[in-house]
């Protein structure tokens, strides 16, 4: 029997955090002071029923006017996947950070995980976490089988990923990866807001950066949902998601989308003569509700465009001369 060694015993090296690239991703813009008003916008890929050419000039539009961040949702595909032909369209041809949707939906731990490691071999660094709608004809969520069922388990997943690929270490807001999910701060029909407030809290412990509502139409809806948020320890930023108010039809199909009802002072002050009239209402109630919004400290502005560039582009052209006069004044565009 060899006698033991007397040598001192080595103990392994503590890992040292990973030295971060400057950071670029959603979270950051989220997070960080600004002179200008956020805003993102929210494209699909063309729906089989449309004409290509037509959707990506919209979006390629879009892109020119430089808003902070896109996100990509599934558009005509549904509950499952990713769109990474929209994705894999704006990485080409913009150095606007692009954010996929990324659901539950359709597969497997195994498989999510192997979504999650495509979206990165694309570039991908920016994902909206969501559990995902019912298939359709379906008016109940179920768990795929050996999958996830909730949003929070989804962002620990991604998280996972990531520290398989790039190391752990980070500080949170300075991670590889930023990711956000949805809140709820309107009510709707069937949904429960103390359930959401929890289920945000749990999605913030797992590792979520920020939160981008639902649609919302009053500005005490955020701020109701903000205080509560806030006391329960809910830290994270919360950017607002809204569409155009100038359409009156899409209006109606957002509130059978969500359960989300527009208010009836809306709905009367959009009852206009003439589109053109319709249209500037339209904007005006837009930007009247991101100035309150503003002024309750919001965080930012998602826009819900379905793929419509001239609302979008004009909200955004208004914001940026806002800002302008706002910063000539001496004033903060946004806290």
């Amino acid at each position: 029997m060899s006698a033991p060694s007397l040598a001192p015993q080595q103990t392994p090296a503590r890992q040292q955090a990973p030295v971060a690239d400057p950071p670029t991703g959603t979270s950051w813009l989220v997070r960080r002071p600004r002179r200008s008003t956020l805003v993102s916008f929210e494209v699909f890929p063309p729906r089989p029923d449309a004409d290509p050419d037509t959707v990506w000039s919209h979006i390629d539009a879009m892109a020119q006017a430089g808003p902070d961040f896109f996100s990509v949702t599934h558009g005509h595909s549904a509950g499952t996947g990713v769109s990474r032909e929209a994705l894999r369209h704006l990485r080409r041809t913009t150095s606007t950070p692009v954010m996929a949707h990324f659901t539950c939906g359709g597969t497997d731990r195994a498989g999510l995980e192997r979504s999650v490691e495509q979206l990165l071999d694309d570039g991908v660094r920016d994902l909206l976490a969501l559990r995902g709608d019912p298939p359709l004809g379906s008016g109940q969520w179920e768990t795929p089988r050996g999958g996830l069922g909730r949003a929070s388990e989804l962002v620990s997943l991604i998280r996972d990923v990531e520290r398989r690929r790039f190391g752990d270490g980070y500080r949170p807001g300075t991670r590889p990866l930023s990711v956000s999910v949805a809140c709820y701060p309107s009510p709707a029909r069937g949904r429960d807001f103390e359930a959401d407030l929890a289920s945000l809290w749990e999605k913030q412990e797992a590792g979520a950066d920020y939160a981008i509502t639902q649609v919302l139409y009053e500005p005490e809806d955020y701020a109701r949902f903000l205080e509560r948020a806030r006391s329960e320890g809910i830290h994270i930023p919360v950017v607002a998601g809204l569409m155009p108010l100038s359409n009156p039809q899409r209006l109606r199909r957002m509130t059978e989308i969500t359960g989300v009802a527009v208010p009836k002072r809306l709905t009367d002050f959009l009852a206009a003569g003439t589109p053109d009239e319709l249209r500037r209402r339209g904007i005006a109630a837009t930007l009247s509700l991101i100035d309150d919004l503003l002024d309750l400290g919001c965080a930012g502005f998602h826009l819900y465009t379905f793929n419509r560039p001239d609302a979008a582009l004009t909200i955004l052209e208004h914001l940026r001369v806002r800002d302008a006069a706002r910063e000539y004044r001496g004033r903060s565009p946004a806290s």
